[in-house]
């Protein structure tokens, strides 16, 4: 009797100590987040805070440990909290372009604490034409390279880089400058990036004195000065239309003016941080030729080589035809529709700088 008091007594002492533990089990709390971040800029730093330059991202790991596709959560935040299902992931921390990727495992009941060392600088670039130019250059585009990191920038803007060295380049239309700079983690540095280069405007006229070309026909190229092995010059850049803004590298360069059948050369330079206003004398006029029933017009030159042809100018299908041409005379040939049952016809025509010639061919 005795020891089955005392066995029930045990039983009853050990049921009692299990209810306490479920009791005291369900009493503690779990933990409500379950990943803790924190970012620096360099090793030994002060933290990043509440920064949202950093970015982030936690994904689930793939059967090699490597980052899946699949996201499970992220901020816009150096330090921020977060709860995510038990498991093995990998979290990209991003600062700018940098991207640093941590592999870690969230276990049930536990706080996984994240954190990262960029082992960055804080770069501040400010394009400019010209070493004494008081602003940067918001047209500018410069890019910054090391191994697989890259980022771009318009005009003076502060951006995020690894430490190291660092390739520079930097754009203004064909202008382009490069060179190489180091920067250490933890530095905060402003750099000048100078692009020499102006702006052209160029402008023409039908003879010196004489009226202002003014159709969008026209076309304006700028050449390298020095000529390839074949006496050719390579196009830097070039636009339609008089008036218009050329962004251009500092130096000595010929400018290229065509219109119609008229293409003039000149000369010039840029000056770093400077505009240069260029007009080019074309020395030319226009012909107007009108031949009712024509089925082709054509202006050819007056003088004949050593087998009688005459070299073809310019010519067209119709029974009008203009053509931007050198002053001189020249020879008209007009080709009829075999309907109008008529001979070709050819005739002369002078053309004056800056002046327009309309000849009309009935007969």
């Amino acid at each position: 009797m005795r020891i089955a008091l005392m066995i029930a007594a045990t039983l009853y002492a050990s049921a009692a100590f299990s209810q306490q533990s479920a009791q005291q089990s369900q009493q503690v709390p779990k933990p409500q987040v379950n990943v803790r971040t924190d970012a620096f800029l360099f090793k030994g730093g002060p933290s990043l805070g509440d920064s949202d330059k950093v970015r982030w991202d936690f994904y689930k790991a793939d059967s090699m440990g490597g980052r899946s596709d699949e996201n499970v959560g992220g901020a816009y935040d150096a330090t921020f909290e977060e709860k995510i299902p038990p498991g093995k992931y990998v979290a990209v921390a991003a600062l700018g372009n940098i991207s640093r990727e941590i592999a870690f495992e969230v276990k049930d009941g536990a706080v996984t604490e994240l954190a990262v060392d960029f082992e960055a600088a804080q770069l501040t670039l400010v394009p400019k034409r010209s070493p004494d130019s008081k602003e940067a250059e918001p047209l500018a585009r410069v890019t910054v390279t090391q191994d697989e990191f890259s980022d771009s920038i318009y005009g003076a803007k502060e951006l995020y880089v690894p430490a190291g060295e660092l390739k520079l380049e930097g754009r203004i239309g064909p202008a382009v400058a490069e060179e190489t700079i180091t920067v250490k983690a933890g530095d905060t540095v402003s750099h000048d990036v100078i692009i020499p280069s102006g702006v052209v405007v160029t402008n023409a006229v039908y003879k010196e004195g004489g009226r202002q070309v003014e159709t969008d026909s026209i076309r304006f190229e700028a050449l390298k000065d020095m000529q390839t092995l074949d006496g050719t010059r390579e196009t830097i850049t070039g636009t339609y239309g008089p008036g218009k803004i050329m962004q251009m590298p500092a130096g000595n360069f010929i400018m290229r003016a065509r219109l119609g059948k008229v293409t003039v050369e000149k000369p010039f330079s840029v000056t770093a941080g400077q505009r240069t206003d260029l007009s080019i004398d074309l020395d030319a006029g226009v012909l107007v030729v009108s031949a009712p029933q024509a089925e082709r017009i054509d202006i050819l030159e007056t003088t004949k080589d050593l087998q009688g042809t005459q070299k073809e100018i310019s010519g067209r299908y119709g029974t009008t035809h203009q053509e931007t041409l050198h002053p001189g005379t020249y020879a008209v040939k007009v080709t009829y529709d075999k309907k109008a049952n008529r001979d070709p016809k050819e005739v002369s025509a002078t053309v004056t700088a800056s002046e327009r010639t309309e000849i009309n061919i009935t007969d």
